[in-house]
């Protein structure tokens, strides 16, 4: 979501709701390395692969190409992330207008009623296809977790850490969990504890950052080292791998 939509904030209601690995890790971008000795960057979760339905939803095919040739070079993903606003973008304001609440009649008009039809037909394109690009969130439309984490990526090798964070932290439920953890780990990075504390409660410990991140954040030893070996035990990559490697040894406190 752009940072003047996030600034807006988008109050439409969503009662009205019932109506109706080619990408197996990212690869190592240029940033800071203070955890798990490899970039935060390549240790995003959730970023779909090649046979991923998301990737072939007609609106999203060339700009995931763009973020695969994109690499770790800025410039390219800052406009993969500009891209992927410029879609998204039109599609709150359409989404605020579809689910828009009655309006009481006034002087310059009737009262208009909430019609359906258009909250129906934007639900089935954009957020009930399989490979739909949106999901409904706690209280506002947001991106489906796999495109959040796409953005996540393309915004953090963009050098674009502030808003990686701002993005994830507008996230709700379960199914985006791993991207808030994302978020607790760049704050941790940025040496911004109290606020990834605040995330903390609603990380989980399902896959490889939340639990990584939570033994961080963990004060009492035996919390640490059960989440440590929990976060070991999802590691999928090799920069996994590396980042609990690390982690084991400064909590050893080896070199």
């Amino acid at each position: 979501m752009s940072n003047a939509l996030q600034d807006r904030g988008i109050g439409f209601t969503l009662l009205s709701c019932a109506f109706a690995l080619a990408i197996a890790s990212p690869a190592t971008a240029r940033a800071p390395e203070r955890l798990g000795g490899v970039s935060a960057c390549a240790l995003i979760e959730g970023v779909p692969r090649s046979a991923h339905p998301l990737r072939k939803h007609p609106a999203l095919r060339t700009i995931f190409t763009a973020l695969d040739r994109a690499a770790n070079d800025p410039k390219p993903n800052k406009r993969v992330l500009a891209r992927i606003d410029k879609l998204l973008d039109p599609l709150y304001l359409e989404a605020e207008r579809a689910f828009a609440r009655p309006q009481p009649a006034t002087a310059n008009g009737p009262r208009r009623e909430f019609n359906p039809r258009p909250a129906r037909a934007f639900l089935e394109r954009w957020v009930f296809a399989p490979n739909a690009p949106l999901r409904i969130g706690r209280d506002r439309i947001e991106p489906a977790p796999g495109l959040a984490s796409a953005m996540l990526l393309a915004a953090c090798r963009g050098g674009e850490r502030d808003r990686a964070i701002a993005l994830a932290r507008t996230l709700s439920g379960p199914e985006t969990r791993a991207q808030r953890a994302f978020a607790a780990l760049l704050l941790v990075e940025d040496d911004r504890r109290e606020e990834a504390l605040e995330l903390l409660p609603e990380l989980g410990e399902d896959g490889f950052v939340a639990p990584f991140i939570a033994a961080e954040l963990a004060t009492d030893d035996g919390a640490r080292q059960r989440l440590h070996a929990l976060a070991a035990r999802h590691v999928e990559t090799p920069d996994q791998a590396s980042a609990i490697a690390s982690q084991a040894r400064r909590f050893e406190g080896r070199p």
